[in-house]
């Protein structure tokens, strides 16, 4: 990825931050180029807040280093690092005026001086700003934000986008190298946050200081970034510019979280040959295995209609919504679902043929095609993985063998095993697991931490009380958050012996 030709002025290596012993940022790695806009993007509780606060100094990382133009300040107090932050909740000070809130800081400041005693020693003593020069940074900070002549206003007669420009002042009128926003343009309406996402970006032009911005609103990620960085689940997920980021998705999870997507299950027959919904499409990828299984991303807009016969896939129209600048157009095409973006509709229950160009098709390397996991064999014969226990057949570790009445394993040789506390890898496809509202009808409870939407099913992911995941795929809709148990058929579950694997 290029980026600026600028020097890094912030670097994080191999970051991580716990809570309670809670693991809410993992090993984080990279840096920020001098006078870039660089974005923290992800859904709530994925770690771009503690990361940002890491850098501003309100939290400690527990292990890892910051680096600020090559020094380590992973434990400099906030009041020490050159950096100011906007928060969501503006933190103004109702009591004050406009010019005494963006003047706040400047006036509890002081400046290091020298000056020779009357022994001709060299001193130091520290003095505060003289009046003229507050007043002077306060009148600049306001231009900046396009709020001059307000400084005698009450902050209770400011609009939501006005106090925010005013907390902006506030922080910039210290002259920092490095201006944190955490979701600044949360509390605006939407005509207000869109104005104000353009006069961001201009403000930054102007400024030309560092800008670390935290959002979990694509829009506003890739209206305004230099750089966006994606966050899921406490991991950076991909680094890019907005265009790699949208265009060029590393994995299932940023293509579902940036921009509408068609996500789809597919094979590498060959280079520039991609196959899924059951057709093999020219595209631009290559660098995979002779029929390796991948994902394959489609953009709607990248989804032509076309007459049937002129179509690779047809299908029938299920939905046409008008979106204002395009319409939103559903098919049905066998058991597949496609999005499609068009200025023109046809008629929902019209059949039509879609079409899609080779640049329009994206392939990425599958991320889950089974769950593995180190099991353990209970005295019952049951095996204990990812925090449960499951029934399973215990006979696949010894090809031929079966067990006696006493529940021990006897070999072809005739040899009577006690496997109580054998040590096993565990494998299960993502289609042999199902999801129940029943607590106590699997062998595993957790919560769904995750589920995108994969054009004929929508794949899960299902977290337990101990960070065990479960991946899994279903052609029903569930809710985030909801807390489910795990079912898995006995046969379903893949036994081997870690012995048998050189104890991996």
């Amino acid at each position: 990825m290029e980026r600026k030709k600028q020097p890094p002025i912030i670097e994080l290596i191999d970051v991580c931050k716990e809570f309670d012993g809670v693991s809410v940022v993992e090993n984080i790695n990279f840096y920020i180029r001098k006078g870039e806009f660089i974005t923290f993007l992800g859904p709530s509780g994925c770690g771009k807040t503690t990361t940002l606060r890491m850098i501003a100094g309100f939290e400690l990382p527990t292990s890892g280093k910051i680096l600020l133009n090559g020094e380590d300040i992973s434990h400099l107090p906030p009041n020490k690092r050159p950096v100011n932050t906007v928060f969501q909740k503006y933190a103004l000070f109702p009591h004050l005026n406009v010019f005494e809130n963006v003047a706040f800081g400047l006036k509890l400041k002081k400046i290091e001086t020298t000056y020779i005693d009357k022994k001709g020693n060299e001193k130091i003593k520290y003095k505060k700003l003289p009046k003229e020069v507050i007043d002077e940074k306060v009148k600049k900070a306001l231009e900046i934000v396009d709020l001059s002549g307000f400084e005698k206003r009450s902050i209770s007669t400011l609009s939501g986008g006005q106090q925010q420009r005013i907390a902006i002042a506030r922080a910039i009128v210290n002259e920092p190298e490095i201006l944190l926003l955490d979701e600044p343009l949360g509390a605006l309406d939407l005509k207000m946050r869109k104005e104000m996402q353009l006069e961001l970006k201009a403000m930054h032009k102007r400024l030309g200081i560092t800008f670390i911005y935290v959002t979990h609103d694509q829009e506003e990620a890739l209206t305004m970034s230099d750089t966006i960085v994606v966050m899921a689940d406490g991991c950076i997920q991909q680094i890019g510019t907005p265009e790699m980021i949208y265009n060029e998705p590393q994995n299932t999870f940023v293509a579902d979280f940036i921009g509408e997507s068609n996500i789809f299950t597919g094979v590498m027959p060959k280079d520039n040959q991609v196959r899924f919904c059951g057709k093999a499409f020219p595209c631009m990828d290559g660098g995979f295995e002779k029929d390796e299984p991948i994902d394959v991303v489609v953009r709607p807009e990248d989804v032509t209609i076309t007459s049937p016969e002129d179509g690779v896939l047809k299908g029938k129209v299920t939905s046409v919504i008008f979106k204002g600048i395009h319409y939103q157009i559903l098919v049905q095409c066998g058991r597949y679902e496609i999005e499609i973006q068009s200025t023109s509709a046809p008629a929902v229950g019209d059949i039509v043929g879609l079409k899609i160009a080779p640049d329009g098709i994206h392939v990425m390397k599958k991320e889950f095609t089974v769950n593995k996991f180190s099991g353990v064999i209970t005295k019952r014969n049951t095996v204990e993985f990812g925090d449960g226990e499951f029934e399973c057949d215990v006979t696949q570790l010894y090809p031929g063998s079966h067990l006696d009445e006493e529940g021990y394993l006897i070999t072809t040789k005739g040899e009577k095993i006690d496997l109580t506390d054998t040590e096993v890898n565990v494998e299960v496809g993502l289609l042999d697991i199902t999801m129940s509202d029943n607590e106590d009808e699997g062998g595993a409870q957790g919560h769904i931490i995750s589920l995108i939407y994969k054009s004929e099913y929508y794949r899960y992911i299902v977290r337990t009380e101990n960070e065990e995941d479960y991946v899994l795929a279903c052609e029903d809709l569930w809710n985030e958050n909801d807390r489910v148990s795990l079912i898995i058929p006995k046969d379903k579950i893949r036994l081997t012996l870690k012995t048998a694997e050189g104890n991996k």
